[in-house]
């Protein structure tokens, strides 16, 4: 006769209790780490839409010097002109603003009549960054040259500094915002005094 152990199905439920115990263990886990990926991701978006609300930065001219100064009033007015421009970028957001290298183009009544490089560098949170672009200011390729006689005669050349700078905020690791900003400037350039006065910009 085979003996037998009367604790056989005593053993086999407790081995169920287990393995009923370990699936449920599991599924817990496994429903945690769900709802933790949803409220990062939850996060994430939140953070996508609300923080990357960016105000646009400014751009613009301040002031200048100048070097080279030869200013022309005869029966062939002109202008050759070398002036250090200085440029201001505002960020006035509490995050970084990174920007790619952009050029400044001035002009005279519409004409070009010179152009300067910014170059690809960053502004603080809530800072200002300055900085001199060199430009040579001339009027070999201008041809409303009666009033340009008019203006040198009148002693204050009007100009207008345009360009477009591109860059971007960075929310956490993988999210970015970027921002164009547009530089559009009037000045009077004073020749008697060789300073610009009433800058404008917009």
């Amino acid at each position: 006769m085979v003996p037998t152990n009367p604790y056989g199905h005593v053993n086999e439920d407790l081995s169920a209790v287990a393995n009923e115990a370990h699936r449920k263990r599991r599924r817990r886990h496994i429903i945690s780490i769900l709802i933790i990926a949803g409220f990062a991701i939850g996060i994430i978006l939140v953070l996508a839409l609300t923080a990357g609300r960016f105000s646009t930065p400014r751009f613009r001219v301040r002031s200048a010097t100048f070097g080279t100064f030869n200013v022309n009033n005869s029966t062939s007015p002109s202008f050759d002109i070398i002036m250090n421009a200085e440029v201001g970028i505002r960020n006035r957001n509490y995050r970084r603003f990174r920007y790619r290298s952009t050029t400044v183009e001035f002009y005279y009544r519409e004409q070009k009549v010179g152009e300067g490089l910014v170059w690809d560098d960053r502004v603080k949170g809530r800072d200002t960054r300055k900085f001199v672009v060199p430009v040579t200011l001339s009027s070999a390729n201008v041809t409303t040259l009666s009033e340009l006689r008019s203006d040198v005669t009148g002693g204050v050349l009007t100009l207008r500094s345009r360009s477009r700078l591109t860059g971007r905020f960075k929310i956490l690791i993988f999210v970015r915002r970027y921002k164009h900003v547009n530089m559009d400037c009037v000045m009077d350039l004073v020749v008697a005094n060789r300073e610009l006065r009433n800058i404008s910009c917009r």
